[in-house]
């Protein structure tokens, strides 16, 4: 009788285990994804991370889970007319360009907005960008040793866990407007295992050379603010040279782009763009002005696949 007790429970047990990864990959076939595009005010740090804050609240009720923000949405990139950048004393700037310096604005990794994005993710439970100029005193090999100060185009990833589990740096700032202010990223490509699939981080010009980069780690999405600024509409980028650079690579691209309050006498702003593996445009932004939320429900790394059973694993390199 013991024994027939004992076969009883041991099948209960493998038959609740085999429901509950049953109702695990359930869950992980799709996942809601959301690109933000709204505008940032140069400088203005505090109001823009409200700004974001509330548009990620939004996002989530919405059921997105990952949420990319645009590049450097919490400090802001550049002003909206184009007319004012971040510069530092003595480093070449465009006669365009009125300076500004980053030094009371930027901030470090972690810091104030990771630090306030980790908890909302946490409060959340969702992925979420956190694109900002970065300052930063400390040499990466040596974590004691002090450095004069660097400044980076930085996105880290906030996750659910309340932590950080990627920090990437610009590897190829825009040369046009980046010379001024941005050091070269020294932290390669930046990888972590979701639950949903692997994702990468990517800035905006980093476009033109890192995919190949990211070639070898067989992303599943890649998440990518950008601030892009075009001599022609940008619907030809986003709708058709876009996608044809990234088709090969066979990825997601959560592309969140910039937009500004009003309409101003440059292109580029707008078009935030979900894309495909293969290239095909999924969702799309439809205003310029303002704030707009891009959503798509897209398969996960793990629908009908074996590596299902891997769900949940995070790695970070």
């Amino acid at each position: 009788m013991i024994g027939r007790i004992h076969s009883a429970a041991i099948v209960l047990v493998i038959l609740a285990g085999a429901d509950v990864r049953a109702r695990a990959d359930e869950r992980l076939r799709e996942v809601k994804v959301a690109a933000v595009q709204c505008s940032s005010d140069l400088g203005d740090v505090e109001g823009n991370r409200r700004k974001l804050t509330a548009l990620v609240r939004e996002a989530t009720e919405q059921g997105a889970k990952i949420i990319v923000l645009p590049e450097a949405a919490v400090t802001g990139y550049l002003s909206q007319d184009l007319k004012t950048n971040w510069h530092l004393a003595g480093w070449p700037i465009e006669k365009v360009y009125q300076g500004k310096n980053p030094a009371d604005f930027a901030e470090t990794v972690p810091g104030p907005s990771t630090k306030h994005f980790c908890e909302v993710a946490k409060e959340l439970g969702v992925y979420v960008t956190v694109p900002l100029v970065e300052r930063s005193d400390v040499d990466p090999a040596n974590q004691q040793e002090k450095l004069a100060t660097q400044y980076f185009n930085t996105v880290c990833l906030a996750a659910p866990s309340g932590k950080i589990v990627a920090h990437y740096r610009k590897l190829t700032p825009w040369p046009y407007p980046e010379k001024s202010w941005a050091t070269p990223g020294d932290r390669g490509v930046q990888v972590f295992d979701t639950e949903y699939g692997r994702v990468g981080l990517a800035i905006c010009f980093d476009i033109h050379t890192i995919l190949e980069k990211y070639e070898p780690e067989q992303i599943w999405a890649l998440l990518y603010p950008i601030a892009w600024v075009d001599e022609n509409h940008p619907a030809e980028w986003f709708w058709h040279r876009l996608p044809e650079r990234v088709a090969p690579f066979q990825h997601y691209v959560i592309g969140a782009n910039w937009s500004v309050d009003k309409p101003q006498k440059w292109f580029g702003y707008g078009f935030s763009t979900i894309l495909a593996p293969g290239g095909k445009v999924v969702a799309s932004a439809t205003s310029l002005h303002g704030s707009e939320i891009v959503y798509a429900t897209i398969p996960t790394q793990w629908a009908d696949s074996p590596q299902a059973n891997r769900a949940g694993e995070g790695r970070k390199k």
